[in-house]
């Protein structure tokens, strides 16, 4: 990790949850981790199965497996990449305490989400339009295909009963932040866009889906946190909500179009970063790839993905509807109002592997972590 400054995360609060006791809280490099042994304790899963550097976790209808030193992660065999990668510490391995509370918590029990809203309109956007074709291969343009897409989808939510609403209905411009500005007019409604992708030489294949980034967390790639990376946007406040849907619309995709998961990621685009509704990206292939491109330009498979998204919908709707009051999962960490914001010139704190970590105050209550992993 480099020497970067640090942003200390987010919060569980305490759990209520049945014969649980505590979580082992280890502060390291200025950042919050947790024993995968805990995740499992909490979620009710096996105790971790080791094998090298990787491990699983099991549960009645759940798994997770990954590996030391990755952000990659399997949930319920779906691809997502981690806030922070994977740390072993004194032969124990260690999940960061934001992932435990921004994607384990939420894709594992997305009915207990807080404030999730009965979903009645779907904002569905088609990227690129007019003048801005996007990704451009030798079967057609980005453009064509996603407004292609949104309009299949549309007939088939509208079939189902959802009210359905596009950010353009024709090949017509219409700039980012005016998309965003048509998502927030719906306040009960999730926003999908459709994109398709373009790499490098033709070598990328596969489907990904974007989420934004929660606050303090780097955006795409980046490997350390920026000074960009601690300033709040609207969409953090469907953090989870983004995250379930993110899932719920990715597996989908999945069993629908049946091709390489280069999982779920995050990123700050505009269309989702400025929106105060649930939203997601989806991205559908690349347009350069001889197999995807083969595929996209098929009316078959543009069908199975309008497919996906209207499952998506389906699936997200009845995981976080129709659940009691959200019940936070247990103390993890927190620094999110902006006086808790560290100073940027200089390291958060040193390494603390072999020192105990600070303890918590939590409304007035003291929440002493272990000294160790």
């Amino acid at each position: 990790m480099s020497g970067r400054p640090i942003f200390i995360l987010w919060l569980l609060l305490l759990s209520t949850a049945a014969g649980w006791s505590q979580w082992n809280v280890v502060t390291q490099q200025g950042r919050r981790y947790v024993p995968i042994e805990d995740v499992a304790a909490f979620y009710k899963m096996s105790r971790p199965v080791a094998e090298g550097r990787s491990f699983s976790l099991t549960g009645p209808g759940k798994s997770l497996r990954g590996g030391v030193g990755s952000r990659e992660i399997y949930i319920n065999n779906v691809k997502h990449v981690l806030c922070f990668p994977v740390e072993s510490v004194n032969g124990r391995t260690l999940l960061s305490a934001m992932d435990v509370t921004k994607i384990i918590e939420p894709v594992l029990r997305p009915g207990k989400i807080q404030n999730a809203a009965m979903v009645q309109t779907v904002i569905l956007d088609a990227g690129h339009g007019g003048h801005d074709g996007g990704a451009r291969g030798a079967l057609g343009n980005e453009k064509n295909y996603t407004l292609d897409v949104v309009m299949r989808a549309k007939q088939l939510l509208e079939a189902s009963g959802f009210k359905v609403r596009l950010t353009r209905s024709t090949d017509v411009f219409i700039p980012l932040e005016q998309r965003a500005a048509i998502a927030n007019r719906y306040p009960n409604g999730i926003f999908v866009s459709v994109h398709f992708n373009k790499g490098k030489g033709g070598a990328g294949t596969g489907i990904e889906t974007y989420c934004l980034a929660p606050r303090g967390v780097p955006s795409m790639d980046a490997e350390s946190v920026s000074y960009s990376d601690l300033r709040p946007y609207p969409g953090h406040a469907n953090d989870a909500a983004n995250v379930a849907l993110a899932t719920a619309c990715h597996s989908s995709m999945l069993k629908r179009l049946r091709v390489f998961d280069r999982g779920i990621k995050r990123a700050r685009f505009v269309v989702i970063r400025d929106i105060r509704i649930p939203g997601v990206l989806l991205e559908g292939g690349f347009v350069d790839h001889p197999n995807d491109a083969r595929q996209i330009a098929s009316v078959d498979y543009r069908q199975r993905m309008a497919l996906a998204i209207l499952d998506g919908v389906n699936a997200y709707r009845r995981a976080v509807n129709g659940q009691p009051a959200y019940t936070p999962a247990t103390v993890i960490a927190s620094a999110a109002d902006a006086g808790a914001q560290p100073p940027l010139d200089r390291p958060l704190i040193p390494s603390a592997v072999n020192r105990p970590a600070p303890p918590l105050v939590i409304n007035g209550m003291q929440i002493n972590p272990s000294a160790s992993p």
